[in-house]
């Protein structure tokens, strides 16, 4: 997620969370008056909330075609709106939404840094700023910096179409003038879908106690840095975000975060774990002084936007919420021509498999004899499976192991591995590779081609010699 994130400037008595695939809270200082109350004076934290302003920006659709979707990110920023509107008491034109399209890198940063929050946002005021959208893994830039996906980034190019965390940051910090800011995050990468479950996982990508660096800041994370946040079908959202919502809606006007952290906490760990067989556990890293952050509180002193600000606004998306729909659209199994069958066999080395799955062409071709292991399959089964006893945590040789499976037509077997491995190694193009082609033979076109989707996303951070084609077919 985001490594090595660290302010320069002294923060104070700020409102802090994050939500990742995390979602992250945090709080930044923003101007010389607050740098007066010292670590330890909760006179700052204490005073009333005088009004409060949010920019909430949802992406299920980006406009490069290499990026996945993402199913309910749209949904989950419709559904933050709703509960600031409806049950925060945030008036509705103290808020902004920019759901896909309107999600621009231009927009965000102008609603934030220049046109809305920079100029109506006060000393006293608290400020939500929450994105959902992909977060991209460290390994994509040149200097390991972390980015959030607006609608019309390059994967190829995040240094200059992407939303960097730090400008984000440095923009809350020094445009923003209020002592009081809330940040929820919800940056993830999407995952497989596994068939028969209600939904899919996102690999987390963000430390939230890395973010935690200063007095008023509370950093909250839906998962721990090596484990999966999931979304869920059944209600049609991410976990950790409906339950968060549940929790502080269910505190009525006095609930706080923290408080609707440990119920939040509660009911994911057990939902994933009865749903999934699996492990999410929430993270709150907090160094908060004063009264607690709730959200619901009043503002005492509620302002009208001058006219002025509302004619240089250009429209957001609050007229088409209810138009906001999951985004897993029809035809998405044969998107792009990245699943079109063919006869065709494409054979790479063994060795060149190992490393990555592009050999430069134009086209790959997905089938049996391209995952092969060399050897008999039940002497590597038995050699592989001695070095898990050894190694549980090695991605590579359940992917290898994996491999062999398929070779044995064993599909579940095949898949427990690669789901294994992709969580050990979330941004692998060729554990997402194998997971297509398993998914395909498990008839599942759908989540096969997510998991293209998510390693032709990946591909910026390939070798230059190990790129991926545009085209990715199936051959048996």
């Amino acid at each position: 997620m985001i490594d090595g994130v660290r302010q320069t400037k002294h923060w104070q008595l700020l409102p802090a969370f994050v939500l990742i695939s995390g979602l992250f809270f945090f709080g930044l200082s923003s101007n010389a008056a607050a740098a007066e109350v010292g670590k330890g004076d909760h006179r700052a934290a204490d005073k009333p909330i005088q009004d409060k302003w949010a920019l909430i920006v949802g992406i299920s659709n980006f406009k490069n075609g290499k990026i996945p979707r993402l199913s309910y990110a749209a949904k989950d920023a419709a559904d933050f709106y709703h509960f600031l509107v409806n049950d925060a008491g945030f008036r509705p034109d103290h808020v902004r939404i920019l759901l896909d399209d309107k999600a621009s890198q231009r927009r965000v940063m102008s609603e934030l840094g220049s046109k809305f929050l920079a100029r109506v946002a006060k000393q006293g005021d608290l400020v939500v700023l929450f994105f959902s959208t992909h977060g991209s893994p460290a390994q994509m830039d040149l200097r390991g910096d972390n980015y959030l996906v607006a609608y019309d980034s390059d994967p190829e190019d995040l240094f200059a179409s992407g939303i960097e965390m730090q400008r984000v940051l440095d923009a809350t910090n020094k445009r923003v003038l209020t002592d009081r800011v809330l940040l929820i995050l919800d940056a993830c990468h999407s995952g497989a879908l596994k068939p028969g479950t209600k939904g899919m996982k996102r690999a987390a990508n963000f430390d939230a106690e890395a973010l935690a660096q200063g007095s008023g800041q509370m950093v909250i994370c839906s998962s721990s840095t090596d484990e999966q946040s999931f979304e869920s079908r059944r209600y049609k959202n991410g976990v950790f975000t409906k339950h968060l919502i549940d929790s502080m809606r269910d505190g009525g006007n006095s609930k706080d975060l923290s408080k609707a952290f440990v119920e939040t906490k509660e009911k994911v760990s057990a939902e994933v774990l009865e749903d999934r067989q699996m492990h999410q556990t929430p993270v709150l890293n907090s160094q908060w002084d004063g009264r607690a952050l709730v959200l619901a509180a009043a503002a005492v002193s509620p302002r009208e936007i001058s006219s002025i600000v509302k004619e240089e606004l250009e429209p957001d998306s609050s007229e088409m919420i209810k138009k906001v729909l999951p985004s897993v659209p029809s035809g998405a199994e044969n998107r792009s021509g990245l699943l079109e069958k063919t006869s065709k066999v494409s054979v790479l080395s063994a060795e060149a498999k190992d490393d990555i799955v592009g050999d430069g062409s134009d086209k790959l071709v997905l089938n049996s004899e391209y995952f092969r292991e060399d050897g008999d399959p039940k002497q590597l089964l038995r050699a592989y499976n001695a070095t898990i006893r050894e190694n549980p945590r090695d991605a590579q040789i359940f992917y290898k192991r994996a491999c062999v499976y398929i070779q044995l037509k064993q599909w579940v077997a095949a898949h427990n591995d690669l789901a294994h491995a992709q969580r050990v190694d979330p941004n692998s193009a060729k554990i997402y590779l194998a997971l297509s082609y398993v998914f395909r033979r498990m008839g599942d076109p759908v989540s096969a081609s997510r998991s293209i989707e998510q390693a032709l996303f990946l591909n910026p951070s390939l070798p230059a010699d190990k790129k991926l084609p545009t085209v990715i077919e199936f051959g048996d």
